[in-house]
């Protein structure tokens, strides 16, 4: 009996022996953090480990052992933990995206893709496009931005998001009160209009931009719909309208778009055909008969023919990418998905997963967490 009591008691000694060196003997004293930028690895540091349960080391690493969220740390999106020693770690940290900034009460507001707020504060830093003509409330720290209308700060957040990835940041992003989007640059002012093929919009800008940038003036990419659409740029202090060609007021279609593509080829033919000597021009002269009239009459029509086929095919075929193209949806948490889509009469993500909040209505639009009807084929608001 006495042996078994014994042995209880130095098990109990060893357990307790084991527990204080985990508790006393495993605490983080020292910090390394790696991939911060605006934020210190002081403040960093202090904000991970503001409990006692934190500051072990042997927990922390456990509970950080793979790159995740930390409510400490709203500022973070993932962070990511090593043990170095049993009273030091290693951090690797990933802040939160800026695309934007509004201003509030003289103090520049800065908010990631989700529309979260993320720093408040007198700097201004590069990179970061400003967006005026955007009601707001009052901003709170890691809060979302309190912007009245659902449908502005949704397009506020594709604008900004679209513009970074870009890598071309406007002097400022502004809204009228019809939803109207202008971007400034320098001395050339751009007209977006309404949040339509934006996409396209943004990637025609990035290639005409350079042609323009040393004018002053207005580019209207209002109507673009990225086909079948001039680009005008009015020079201030000219008459009338130029496209992006330049001052020889040359005609000219967005970059990448279906007509450009047909009026090289027309441009190209043309300077083949003036190139023909005058011995090729007179003697298509001289083929004058009917039969030479009715021949060049019907490769006319079957021309015209085969290009109505062609649009038709096109047009089918951007409806069908239009219809399987994800849509922009709040979920029930507040977050902007930009690949919500339908399918087997559920609103899901580009993986698959179902997106929540967001349900199919009885007219086969979806309907997101923040009550906005959106039809799935254009990604427009219905209501």
């Amino acid at each position: 009996m006495n042996r078994i009591l014994r042995a209880i008691v130095i098990f109990l000694a060893v357990l307790a022996a084991a527990a204080l060196i985990v508790v006393y003997g495993f605490q983080i004293r020292h910090v390394t953090v790696e991939g911060n930028d605006r934020y210190s690895a002081d403040q960093i540091s202090s904000d991970l480990t503001s409990t006692s349960l934190l500051k072990n080391t042997l927990y922390f690493a456990w509970k950080y052992r793979s790159a995740v969220a930390s409510p400490e740390a709203p500022y973070l999106t993932s962070v990511k933990a090593s043990i170095q020693s049993p009273t030091s770690v290693k951090i690797t940290v990933v802040e939160s995206s800026l695309i934007g900034r509004v201003q509030v009460d003289g103090k520049n507001v800065y908010f990631d893709e989700n529309g979260i707020v993320q720093m408040i504060t007198d700097e201004v830093r590069s990179g970061v496009p400003l967006v005026t003509g955007v009601d707001t409330g009052s901003p709170e720290l890691y809060q979302k931005l309190p912007v009245t209308n659902t449908s502005t700060f949704r397009t506020m957040l594709s604008i900004t998001q679209l513009l970074i990835q870009s890598d071309f940041i406007p002097d400022s992003v502004s809204f009228d009160s019809s939803g109207n989007m202008t971007l400034r640059y320098g001395s050339v002012t751009v007209k977006l209009g309404q949040d339509e093929y934006l996409e396209e919009k943004i990637a025609n800008l990035v290639q005409i931009y350079p042609k323009i940038s040393s004018r002053t003036g207005t580019l209207n990419m209002e109507g673009f719909t990225g086909k079948n659409t001039s680009i005008t740029f009015k020079e201030t202090g000219k008459q009338s309208d130029e496209t992006e060609g330049g001052d020889s007021g040359e005609t000219l279609t967005g970059v990448g778009t279906d007509t450009s593509q047909t009026d090289a080829s027309a441009g190209s033919d043309q300077d083949s055909g003036t190139a023909e000597n005058g011995q090729s021009q007179n003697a298509d002269n001289q083929n004058t008969n009917g039969q030479g009239q009715d021949a060049d009459s019907q490769g006319q029509n079957e021309n015209s023919q085969n290009e109505n086929s062609q649009n038709e095919k096109n047009q089918d075929e951007d409806s069908s990418q239009n219809s399987t193209k994800g849509v922009m949806a709040f979920d029930s948490n507040g977050t902007l998905h930009y690949d919500a889509h339908i399918e087997n009469g559920q609103v899901v993500d580009a993986s698959g997963n179902p997106i929540a909040g967001c349900t199919v209505d009885e007219n086969g639009n979806i309907k997101d967490a923040y009550w906005n009807v959106i039809d799935p084929a254009t990604g427009q608001l219905v209501q």
